[in-house]
């Protein structure tokens, strides 16, 4: 019998302004329901060693503000049943809602695409259930 050795890594993304506030109604959604998922397009191709249990850390408006955890990664074609938008065929990671943590805010300018993430000086403030926090 062999030994797998899996390693994850966790990645970076910037929700666009134009999905700010579909980001915020998912949210609110998936507290009013006790629970849920949250969804995110990689694109066309997996990062490398994103798999169950890494993080995905997500840039909003010049902060970086928090990360979920991937229950999942699949290649299909998704379409949100918050907002009805049809995203298409790709890579997706799902992110169940409860294992949200808001992370005490960290300047970083936005950007498209995922960048790999090392999460050493990050310090978790609040969960999902909690308001987002401010920035100073």
């Amino acid at each position: 019998m062999s030994l797998m050795i899996i390693i994850k890594k966790n990645i970076i993304v910037t929700t666009p302004k134009s999905e700010i506030a579909n980001s915020a109604y998912e949210a609110q959604e998936c507290i009013k329901s006790g629970g849920g998922f949250y969804v995110r397009k990689l694109g066309k191709n997996r990062p490398k060693n994103l798999h169950a249990g890494s993080k995905v850390y997500y840039v909003e408006d010049g902060y970086i503000r928090g990360f979920g955890e991937v229950g999942s990664v699949v290649q299909k074609e998704f379409s949100c049943e918050s907002t009805g938008k049809n995203w298409g065929l790709g890579w997706f990671a799902i992110i169940t809602a409860c294992s949200w943590k808001w992370i005490k805010p960290i300047s970083m300018v936005g950007f498209q695409g995922y960048h790999y993430f090392d999460d050493k000086d990050v310090e978790v403030i609040g969960n999902w259930l909690d308001s987002k926090p401010k920035t100073e």
